[in-house]
């Protein structure tokens, strides 16, 4: 019996954690759960609950679940691929330094399909123009905020990509757009979870 009280005890404590994946008082967090068990069963139920989460924080501005709703809309699942409001959501989170909205941007102005996760240059609809110095700068912006050691492999190969396209005179620029870069409106406060 005391053990059953500990482990119940302690399942309550992490739930009321901010920044975990088991936060109970999140949306983003319970929106995300949804759409991970979405994925990983196949269930686009899921997926639509998962929105029914998040899109009320985007009228709060919240950059993870802009991020997430352009996910879901580059990808086509809760309606068909969607490449215009994915940028425009992903666009916003990344001028809010939403990390993976940034590195969103960054495949989708590389285009390269062999190199990186979001692309949609051979899709008719796609409309996003190839711009290595534009993809540059936000893999750069990328590199700053990349937490976990996949991204960080990612981002640095796909800059060596990127800057192996550019003279050195592009890369320049793109560095001092760079170091004058801050957020805007402000920085968004994406979460950190672990």
């Amino acid at each position: 019996m005391k053990y059953i009280f500990t482990i119940i005890t302690l399942i309550m404590i992490t739930g009321c954690i901010p920044n975990t994946r088991y936060s109970i008082t999140d949306d983003y967090i319970i929106g995300l759960r949804w759409f991970e068990r979405g994925i990983q069963r196949n269930r686009m139920d899921n997926i639509v609950i998962a929105m029914d989460y998040w899109k009320p924080l985007l009228k709060k501005a919240d950059c993870d679940a802009q991020y997430r709703v352009g996910l879901v809309y580059f990808m086509g699942i809760d309606k068909p691929h969607d490449f215009k409001d994915a940028h425009k959501l992903w666009l916003k989170a990344a001028k809010g330094n939403q990390q993976r909205a940034q590195w969103a941007l960054g495949d989708l102005y590389f285009q390269d399909e062999k190199s990186v996760y979001h692309h949609c240059a051979k899709t008719p609809d796609c409309n996003i123009k190839k711009d290595i110095p534009e993809a540059l700068f936000w893999y750069k912006l990328f590199a700053k905020s990349a937490k976990y050691e996949n991204e960080k492999k990612y981002v640095k190969n796909i800059i060596q990509l990127t800057e192996a396209q550019l003279t050195e005179k592009e890369i320049k620029a793109v560095e001092i757009r760079v170091s004058k870069w801050t957020p805007t409106p402000r920085d968004c406060g994406a979460r950190d979870l672990w």
